[in-house]
């Protein structure tokens, strides 16, 4: 999200978009919030990066299995959402776990997805 104008197509998976998760209570540092898109997208009103931004592919995927973030991801779509960048946040199943073996399964997905659509 931080350079829009260089990666057009982004295939998130099973990520975190809240920084507090790793910072905890130290939030006061301008990296810390603008490596929080949950939070710093909502402040956004650069055009340059909003346009950017609409221009660009994203595939946000999760699972809702054990070590899953999915009230991040929920944030993060409604920062979409509220800003109008379109973006494909798919939920895959309860019995999808933050673990290697689904991501291998949902790669070639949306590779083979985007392949389809002509954007690769």
């Amino acid at each position: 999200m931080r350079h829009p104008d260089v990666f057009d197509t982004v295939i998130a998976q099973s990520g975190v978009y809240d920084a507090r998760f790793f910072t905890g209570d130290y939030y006061g540092d301008e990296l810390v919030y603008h490596n929080s898109p949950v939070d710093y997208l909502w402040n956004l009103d650069d055009t340059w990066f909003l346009d950017q931004y609409r221009q660009n592919d994203y595939i946000i995927c999760i699972g809702q299995g054990a070590w899953e973030e999915v009230a991040d991801t929920r944030k993060l779509e409604e920062a979409f959402n509220a800003k109008q960048i379109p973006a494909w946040f798919d939920y895959w199943g309860f019995d999808v776990d933050h673990d290697w073996p689904w991501w291998r399964k949902q790669m070639p997905y949306f590779l083979t997805e985007l392949r389809a659509d002509g954007k690769l």
